[in-house]
């Protein structure tokens, strides 16, 4: 099928009233409009030809699983299961929630301020405690997969690199992720962790603070690899001396080499920003 026909097919396989092409680039398109009388949003993911394509459906249908499994106010909401289209498939679409707002690639132009800080950590804190709960690691926690909405509320997106813990052979051993926003899990050989989605958020809340990154990526992949396995993240403190205590401790912790020795995961996160913030008031 032609990408047109694929379009046009979605709305009717999803119910999705009054559709538009929000986005459409590369493998995937985007359509927006209403789900029972809700603004949504279509996702379809196009099948490649070749041995590629059952690693995109097993994908596909991974993303919705998680999403599906997941009730959080900080992780977007699938409203539909997975469905595909074609013989071959031809594509693999669903509908989630829209939300408003923007993406946090777009909002990292500037030094934040502590208090925006804290509501970053406290809201993906709690989108990363729901999935943990379900052994569900994100393995992708970069400024696309997170928007702010219109709100002020911090939402996870795109689990579509997750892991479930419980399910090694449906997702692999593969450590994917986002250079400049890996934990030393992702080198290969690593093993995902709920700590590792708190390394990557340690690195937002330092990137947000500092404008720059705690491991410099600008270097070759073995390099980078082996300072995130070897090295130690600068204490935020040297870039932010305005900050509290109780933040740079937290954002510190949260970049710690060793995973035991981070927040092990998102409940404990949670529940550290909480009384860390309050102390800070």
């Amino acid at each position: 099928m032609e990408p047109q026909e694929i379009i046009d097919e979605v709305p009717a396989r999803l119910g999705l009233d009054n559709p538009s092409v929000l986005t459409a680039g590369g493998q995937k398109i985007v359509l927006a409009g209403e789900l029972a009388g809700a603004p949504a949003v279509a996702k379809v993911v196009l099948v490649p030809d070749g041995p590629s394509a059952e690693i995109v459906i097993k994908r596909a249908h991974r993303e919705v699983d998680v999403l599906g499994a997941v009730t959080s106010p900080n992780v977007v909401s699938v409203l539909t299961d997975a469905v595909e289209i074609g013989d071959r498939p031809d594509a693999i679409c669903w509908a989630e929630e829209r939300l408003s707002g923007s993406d946090l690639a777009a909002l990292l132009t500037s030094q934040w301020t502590e208090a925006d800080v804290w509501s970053l950590l406290s809201d993906l804190a709690t989108g990363l405690a729901a999935c943990h709960e379900l052994e569900v690691v994100h393995r992708d926690l970069s400024p696309g997969n997170v928007r702010k909405t219109d709100e002020g509320r911090y939402v996870l997106m795109d689990p579509g690199l997750a892991r479930h813990l419980a399910k090694t052979a449906l997702t692999g051993q593969f450590q994917p992720g986002t250079t400049g926003f890996m934990s030393p899990e992702h080198v290969p050989g690593g093993r995902p962790t709920p700590a590792s989605d708190i390394f990557a958020l340690g690195i937002l809340a330092y990137l947000a603070l500092t404008g720059t990154l705690p491991v410099d990526p600008g270097v070759d992949q073995a390099t980078y690899h082996d300072k995130l396995r070897t090295g130690s993240c600068p204490d935020i403190a040297t870039a932010r001396a305005d900050i509290t205590a109780e933040l740079t401790g937290i954002v510190n912790r949260c970049l710690l080499r060793q995973p035991a020795r981070r927040f092990l995961d998102g409940a404990e996160l949670r529940e550290a920003v909480a009384a860390a913030r309050g102390a800070s008031s």
